[in-house]
């Protein structure tokens, strides 16, 4: 076992290194924008952030329309297509199938979407937009390119397609990678 004393020394010496801050709306200015593991392990970081993200567009979307941050995802990628099934949507809005097979009960319960069977692709449920869901699809989407554009207020165009650049090639490199090796 480590001696608590060394272990209090070498945690003093890292936390005396300077952090990165920013002032923001809900951070004072000076204030460390994320925790030591963050600024040491971009992976910790990145994961905060989408923590963040979700928590905050999950809250605005359940208070202001009533539906979970699945709901949304898939009410985006049907706005976007005619009709998909299970298996299509999951892999769409990168969801586990499950999650999509209940989120299309809600979903179908509050008349946003219709699903069929049919025998022509399997014995597969295809789901697609009512009007009432193409309607606030495209409300949905008005709202969350406005809170996007809130989001990145202080980004130039070319900072935003390069983080949009960086974050797609690291989805990208992320997609087979073997964890157990």
């Amino acid at each position: 076992m480590r001696n608590p004393k060394i272990l209090t020394k070498t945690l003093a010496k890292t936390m005396a290194k300077p952090v990165a801050t920013v002032p923001t709306d809900d951070v004072s200015p000076g204030q460390p924008i994320a925790g030591l593991l963050a600024q040491q392990h971009i992976t910790v970081l990145l994961v905060g952030i989408g923590l963040r993200f979700t928590r905050s567009a999950s809250a605005y979307y359940r208070a202001a329309f009533d539906l979970g941050m699945a709901e949304w995802r898939l009410l985006m990628v049907l706005r976007s297509t005619e009709a998909l099934n299970v298996g299509e949507l999951s892999a769409a809005a990168d969801l586990d199938k499950a999650a999509v097979s209940r989120s299309l009960v809600l979903l179908e319960e509050r008349k946003l979407i219709s699903v069929t069977q049919t025998r022509t692709r399997g014995r597969a449920a295809i789901a697609k937009l009512t009007p009432e869901g193409k309607k606030l699809s495209a409300r949905l989407m008005e709202v969350s390119l406005q809170r996007q554009a809130q989001l990145f207020k202080n980004f130039t165009k070319a900072d935003k397609d390069r983080l949009h650049a960086l974050l797609t090639q690291l989805s990208q490199d992320l997609t087979g990678v073997d964890w157990n090796r």
